[in-house]
Protein backbone atom coordinates (compact mmCIF):
# COMPACT_ATOMS: atom_id res chain seq x y z
CA UNK A 1 0.00 0.00 0.00
CA UNK A 2 2.62 2.72 0.75
CA UNK A 3 3.89 2.45 -3.12
CA UNK A 4 0.43 3.28 -3.94
CA UNK A 5 0.50 6.06 -1.28
CA UNK A 6 3.80 7.52 -2.95
CA UNK A 7 2.23 7.12 -6.30
CA UNK A 8 -1.08 8.99 -5.38
CA UNK A 9 0.86 11.85 -3.63
CA UNK A 10 3.29 12.35 -6.61
CA UNK A 11 -0.15 12.78 -8.79
CA UNK A 12 -1.64 14.66 -6.23
CA UNK A 13 -4.25 12.25 -5.51
CA UNK A 14 -6.00 13.09 -1.51
CA UNK A 15 -6.38 9.37 -0.31
CA UNK A 16 -9.23 8.71 2.12
CA UNK A 17 -10.22 5.42 3.36
CA UNK A 18 -12.65 3.84 5.17
CA UNK A 19 -12.76 -0.13 4.67
CA UNK A 20 -15.51 -0.67 7.35
CA UNK A 21 -18.18 1.07 5.56
CA UNK A 22 -19.39 0.22 1.97
CA UNK A 23 -21.18 3.30 1.09
CA UNK A 24 -17.97 5.38 2.08
CA UNK A 25 -16.13 2.99 -0.39
CA UNK A 26 -14.91 4.61 -3.78
CA UNK A 27 -16.55 2.38 -6.33
CA UNK A 28 -16.54 3.11 -10.06
CA UNK A 29 -17.78 0.79 -13.34
CA UNK A 30 -16.44 2.47 -16.44
CA UNK A 31 -18.04 1.81 -19.53
CA UNK A 32 -21.21 1.80 -21.98
CA UNK A 33 -24.38 0.36 -19.95
CA UNK A 34 -22.28 1.78 -16.47
CA UNK A 35 -25.76 3.11 -15.29
CA UNK A 36 -27.59 -0.38 -15.67
CA UNK A 37 -24.21 -2.45 -13.99
CA UNK A 38 -24.70 -0.28 -11.15
CA UNK A 39 -28.29 -0.59 -10.57
CA UNK A 40 -27.73 -4.48 -10.86
CA UNK A 41 -25.07 -4.56 -8.52
CA UNK A 42 -26.99 -2.43 -5.80
CA UNK A 43 -23.71 -0.85 -4.59
CA UNK A 44 -23.03 2.77 -4.08
CA UNK A 45 -21.11 3.43 -7.42
CA UNK A 46 -20.26 5.56 -9.93
CA UNK A 47 -21.23 5.14 -13.92
CA UNK A 48 -18.52 6.50 -15.47
CA UNK A 49 -18.77 6.66 -19.36
CA UNK A 50 -14.58 6.71 -20.30
CA UNK A 51 -11.91 6.02 -18.37
CA UNK A 52 -10.37 9.42 -18.64
CA UNK A 53 -13.73 10.45 -16.58
CA UNK A 54 -11.75 7.99 -13.93
CA UNK A 55 -8.13 9.46 -13.98
CA UNK A 56 -6.51 10.90 -11.41
CA UNK A 57 -8.39 9.15 -8.15
CA UNK A 58 -8.08 6.33 -5.98
CA UNK A 59 -10.42 4.27 -6.73
CA UNK A 60 -11.30 1.12 -3.84
CA UNK A 61 -13.38 -0.86 -6.70
CA UNK A 62 -12.71 -0.19 -10.74
CA UNK A 63 -14.38 -1.88 -12.60
CA UNK A 64 -14.33 -1.57 -16.73
CA UNK A 65 -16.36 -3.07 -19.02
CA UNK A 66 -15.24 -4.26 -22.81
CA UNK A 67 -15.75 -1.08 -23.81
CA UNK A 68 -13.69 0.79 -22.09
CA UNK A 69 -10.55 -1.66 -22.09
CA UNK A 70 -10.77 -0.97 -25.67
CA UNK A 71 -9.96 2.74 -25.91
CA UNK A 72 -6.46 4.05 -24.91
CA UNK A 73 -6.06 4.31 -21.04
CA UNK A 74 -4.72 7.07 -19.26
CA UNK A 75 -1.40 6.70 -17.09
CA UNK A 76 -3.06 7.77 -13.75
CA UNK A 77 -5.70 5.18 -13.21
CA UNK A 78 -5.68 3.94 -9.48
CA UNK A 79 -7.26 1.27 -7.60
CA UNK A 80 -6.93 -1.28 -4.76
CA UNK A 81 -8.72 -3.71 -6.63
CA UNK A 82 -9.34 -3.97 -10.16
CA UNK A 83 -12.33 -5.70 -11.67
CA UNK A 84 -11.72 -6.01 -15.78
CA UNK A 85 -12.92 -8.68 -18.84
CA UNK A 86 -9.93 -11.72 -17.81
CA UNK A 87 -9.39 -11.60 -22.16
CA UNK A 88 -7.97 -8.14 -21.82
CA UNK A 89 -4.98 -7.39 -23.28
CA UNK A 90 -2.43 -7.39 -20.22
CA UNK A 91 -0.79 -4.68 -22.27
CA UNK A 92 -3.71 -2.18 -22.44
CA UNK A 93 -4.61 -2.40 -18.87
CA UNK A 94 -0.76 -2.74 -17.68
CA UNK A 95 -0.89 1.20 -17.16
CA UNK A 96 -3.52 0.73 -14.28
CA UNK A 97 -1.86 0.57 -10.82
CA UNK A 98 -4.10 -2.14 -8.54
CA UNK A 99 -2.94 -3.81 -5.76
CA UNK A 100 -5.46 -6.78 -6.86
CA UNK A 101 -6.69 -7.69 -10.47
CA UNK A 102 -9.60 -9.73 -10.96
CA UNK A 103 -10.60 -11.12 -14.29
CA UNK A 104 -14.19 -12.00 -14.95
CA UNK A 105 -14.81 -13.84 -18.25
CA UNK A 106 -15.57 -17.67 -19.52
CA UNK A 107 -12.52 -19.15 -19.30
CA UNK A 108 -10.87 -21.29 -16.93
CA UNK A 109 -7.92 -18.61 -16.21
CA UNK A 110 -10.85 -16.08 -14.92
CA UNK A 111 -10.90 -15.53 -11.25
CA UNK A 112 -15.12 -15.33 -11.78
CA UNK A 113 -16.94 -16.75 -14.19
CA UNK A 114 -20.39 -18.42 -14.62
CA UNK A 115 -21.20 -22.04 -13.60
CA UNK A 116 -23.91 -22.58 -14.40
CA UNK A 117 -27.81 -21.91 -14.83
CA UNK A 118 -30.18 -23.04 -12.34
CA UNK A 119 -34.09 -23.01 -11.60
CA UNK A 120 -33.81 -19.75 -9.43
CA UNK A 121 -31.38 -18.19 -12.45
CA UNK A 122 -27.60 -18.13 -13.33
CA UNK A 123 -24.71 -19.18 -10.83
CA UNK A 124 -21.41 -17.00 -10.17
CA UNK A 125 -18.60 -19.02 -9.99
CA UNK A 126 -14.99 -17.47 -7.76
CA UNK A 127 -12.61 -19.88 -9.25
CA UNK A 128 -10.21 -18.52 -6.88
CA UNK A 129 -9.51 -16.30 -3.45
CA UNK A 130 -10.06 -12.64 -3.43
CA UNK A 131 -10.06 -9.75 -0.69
CA UNK A 132 -13.25 -8.13 -0.37
CA UNK A 133 -13.15 -4.37 -0.23
CA UNK A 134 -13.41 -4.76 3.64
CA UNK A 135 -10.79 -7.57 3.69
CA UNK A 136 -12.88 -10.36 4.06
CA UNK A 137 -10.86 -13.14 2.18
CA UNK A 138 -13.68 -15.22 -0.20
CA UNK A 139 -12.71 -18.74 -1.12
CA UNK A 140 -13.54 -20.56 -3.81
CA UNK A 141 -17.92 -20.94 -4.28
CA UNK A 142 -20.66 -20.42 -5.83
CA UNK A 143 -22.94 -17.54 -5.59
CA UNK A 144 -26.47 -18.40 -7.05
CA UNK A 145 -27.29 -14.47 -8.89
CA UNK A 146 -30.81 -13.14 -7.93
CA UNK A 147 -33.60 -11.72 -11.02
CA UNK A 148 -31.31 -8.25 -11.18
CA UNK A 149 -29.08 -10.82 -13.44
CA UNK A 150 -30.86 -12.43 -15.51
CA UNK A 151 -32.03 -9.54 -17.56
CA UNK A 152 -28.41 -8.58 -18.18
CA UNK A 153 -25.76 -10.09 -20.89
CA UNK A 154 -23.99 -13.03 -19.13
CA UNK A 155 -20.46 -10.57 -19.00
CA UNK A 156 -22.56 -7.41 -18.24
CA UNK A 157 -24.06 -10.04 -15.36
CA UNK A 158 -20.94 -11.22 -14.61
CA UNK A 159 -19.19 -7.43 -14.17
CA UNK A 160 -22.21 -6.47 -12.19
CA UNK A 161 -22.29 -9.49 -9.92
CA UNK A 162 -18.43 -9.19 -9.53
CA UNK A 163 -18.92 -5.33 -8.04
CA UNK A 164 -21.42 -7.01 -5.86
CA UNK A 165 -19.45 -9.63 -4.00
CA UNK A 166 -15.99 -7.79 -3.90
CA UNK A 167 -18.13 -4.43 -2.59
CA UNK A 168 -18.88 -6.66 0.62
Amino acid sequence: MQYYVAICKEYGIEITKNSEVTDHMEIAIVGVGAEVLCHAAAVNARALHAPTDAAGRFWDLLALTRSAVSVPLPDALFARTLLVPGDSDPLRIGSIRAMQVVGCGFSPRDTLTLSGVTGAGRLLCLQRGVLTLCGTLLEPQEFPLGAAFATLEPEHALLAAGVRLLAQ
